[in-house]
């Protein structure tokens, strides 16, 4: 239950910051990128079991969404985290209510040492420009697509493919050959302190204006042989 996942953030905390008091809470109501001023965010796509309270059918997703508001305030040395987990409800059913995900020990110790990771980054300033995601355990294949229709976030218009189309990331990479992933943009460096970007022109007129070009560059080349070998 959920005094499980502040057990183990309290511990992980006072490892990496004893002097500090950090509070984590439950939150069902929390949204993604609506935040309050001084909080940033952190979300997480993970694997989790569900099992519906009116038929006692079970099942497994891997993109279940975690999502963590996080607040520091320095000159109190107190920092606050409000966290949510979308639901997930039984397609079997009618009407069925929608069930929390039930995680195992060694995948909430994960998911929270991912989190203690981007407080560290997010709060204190610490850590590498880029943190890997320590993935959750995926103790069965799982295959088919996502069932969006019975999904919280995905009804809420939170779903990870909605996210991930909203970043522009390649249209090969998918999330659901993923058990957890995290988005991250890293900026180039430019010596002027200024985003600079170069891209390639990609315009498809462009090389088939080219292409013409060479060929008639060939042609006029032959032409000319041509004629001099005829005189």
């Amino acid at each position: 239950g959920r005094e499980v996942w502040k057990q183990v953030f309290q511990e992980l905390m006072q490892e990496v910051k004893p002097w500090h008091t950090w509070t984590l809470k439950l939150d069902k109501d929390l949204l993604p990128n609506i935040l309050k001023p001084g909080w940033v965010q952190y979300q997480q796509w993970t694997f989790a079991r569900f099992q519906c309270s009116s038929c006692s059918r079970s099942w497994a997703s891997a993109q279940i969404q975690v999502l963590f508001h996080m607040h520091w305030s320095k000159g109190e040395s107190k920092g606050q985290v409000k966290m949510r987990v979308f639901a997930q409800r039984c397609q079997k059913c009618y009407q069925p209510p929608f069930e929390v995900p039930q995680f195992t020990q060694e995948n909430i110790s994960r998911i929270l040492n991912n989190l203690v990771l981007r407080i560290l980054k997010k709060c204190y300033r610490e850590g590498f420009k880029l943190v890997e995601v320590i993935p959750t355990i995926k103790d069965i294949s799982l295959k088919g697509p996502h069932d969006s229709d019975n999904c919280e976030a995905c009804l809420q218009g939170f779903c990870a493919q909605g996210l991930l189309q909203a970043t522009n990331l390649p249209t090969s990479w998918s999330p659901r050959a993923n058990t957890s992933y995290q988005v991250e943009t890293r900026i180039p460096f430019s010596p002027s302190g200024e985003d600079s970007y170069s891209y390639p022109s990609q315009n498809p007129m462009h090389r088939k204006f080219s292409i013409s070009c060479y060929c008639c560059f060939i042609f006029i080349v032959v032409v000319v042989i041509v004629i001099i070998i005829t005189i």
